[in-house]
Formats: structure tokens, sequence, C-alpha cells
């Protein structure tokens, strides 16, 4: 194989492994994460890219809460439920780029 050949074959796999890369990394940032909220008090809802949608609260539960437990359970479910849609993403777009590179 000349060198031209090695070339184009090169830059193939690039844009190959770029087009992998742009549709996970769409397709993690389209996909929702639901996660409960601790103590039972019910779930958040983030985009793909981790941006708040929803809190949906569980009355009956919220009941036995001080505004202060409810609001520190609240934040841990938003955080934690950010954190792990970023790392969805991440590995999504990780695995496209190794699958595309072993081909």
């Amino acid at each position: 194989m000349n060198s031209e050949e090695e070339l184009y074959n090169l830059a193939k796999e690039i844009d190959a492994r770029v087009a992998a890369v742009e549709q996970a990394a769409s397709a993690g940032g389209q996909m929702p994460l639901v996660l409960g909220i601790g103590a039972d008090l019910g779930t958040v809802t983030v985009d793909g890219a981790g941006g708040l949608v929803s809190v949906d609260l569980a009355r009956e539960a919220v009941a036995g809460q001080t505004g202060a437990s409810l609001a520190a359970h609240v934040l841990r479910a938003i955080n934690n439920a950010e954190s792990a849609a970023s790392t969805r993403r991440k590995r999504m777009v990780d695995e496209a780029a190794r699958e595309v590179g072993s081909r």
C-alpha cells in the first residue's frame, strides 16, 4: 500500500471515529435520567446533559420531613443525577470511540 492509500484509509478511520463520537454525544444528551430521592421522597429527572428537568415529591413521604432535611435530600439527589448523566454520556462517547478504533 502506498502512502496516499495509507493517508486515505487513516482519514476514513478518523472520519468514522468522529461521526461515532458525535452520534454518541448527541444520543447521550437526549436520554433523560431518573433517580430516586433518599428516604423514598420521590424522584429527580435530568436531561442527558445533566440539566434539571423535574423534581417529583411523594406527598405522604414529605409530610414527615423538616424543611432542612427535605432540602438536603433533594439537593443530594439532584447532584447525584447530574453526575450520573455526565458519567453515562462520557461512557457512551468513550465506548463509541473504542468501537470504531477496533474495526
